[in-house]
């Protein structure tokens, strides 16, 4: 079986980043993906072919009610569901999503939005989501699970870390209280610009296997980072069962291989 690697595919050298925006600039009308020898092919807009690869979106309560029986019926492989965010903060939809992808044999993971503003915080929000996976019998330790690490302005009176070495030390303890649960398919969703400023060290693009560039052509460096990884490309999607935009992304197939 032919795996997914975004470096190889194109012939990248570093790990690096090529754009500072999340403005989409996707071509939606041109359908990227196709079908070879029963798996999905995705063809980037320079013409590099990734495959095997799947498609899969990611929903949260902005997407309200989701039919989950149609979205499986579009050629969608797999979602990436919110948890939540911050600690205490369970996503609206999660408990529905949830019983839906698992009623529809969809595989899946999960991500939490990240408001944390030092250590301590990020273990209440690794707290939450053990909290949370035992409320919901979330036993398959393999898996994904994603720390969604964006921009935020400083609230409640708290100062946002501005330091790399500060994300890094907030992302060791989130990630290492989900180890000592036994839960091993972690990683870091962000987007381009704030892999290359807020968390631009070599211990984040080691961890940050989920990376958001809106362009129809992979612009950012996967060379150096971690393998398996996966590529959202586009915010403004439409996908039946889905109402409005969605984020569609090509993830390398080995993030779902033993998950529920």
């Amino acid at each position: 079986m032919m795996i997914l690697c975004i470096c190889t595919v194109i012939g990248v050298t570093g790990c690096g980043v090529s754009t500072d925006s999340q403005e989409s600039s996707w071509n939606e009308a041109a359908d990227p993906w196709s079908y070879s020898f029963g798996v999905h092919v995705f063809t980037e807009g320079g013409g590099h072919v990734l495959r095997p690869v799947w498609r899969v979106i990611d929903v949260s309560e902005h997407q309200r009610n989701v039919n989950w029986q149609k979205v499986k019926q579009s050629e969608v492989d797999a979602a990436i569901l919110r948890i939540g965010y911050g600690h205490g903060n369970e996503d609206k939809y999660f408990k529905n999503n949830l019983a839906q992808v698992r009623v529809n044999r969809i595989p899946h993971g999960l991500y939490l939005y990240s408001y944390a503003y030092g250590t301590d915080f990020a273990r209440e929000e690794a707290n939450f989501v053990l909290q949370t996976l035992r409320k919901y019998s979330i036993n398959d330790k393999t898996i994904p699970i994603f720390y969604d690490m964006e921009h935020l302005d400083d609230w409640g009176g708290h100062t946002m870390p501005t330091r790399p070495i500060q994300f890094e030390q907030i992302v060791k303890v989130f990630f290492g209280a989900l180890e000592d649960a036994g839960y091993t398919n972690l990683g870091i969703y962000t987007y381009a610009h704030n892999m290359a400023t807020r968390l631009d060290s070599d211990w984040l693009r080691e961890h940050a296997n989920w990376i958001a560039s809106y362009s129809d052509t992979l612009e950012y460096d996967f060379a150096g980072c971690p393998d398996p990884h996966a590529w959202q490309y586009t915010s403004t999607a439409r996908v039946s069962g889905v109402t409005g935009d969605v984020d569609v992304s090509v993830f390398d197939p080995r993030f779902f291989m033993s998950a529920e």
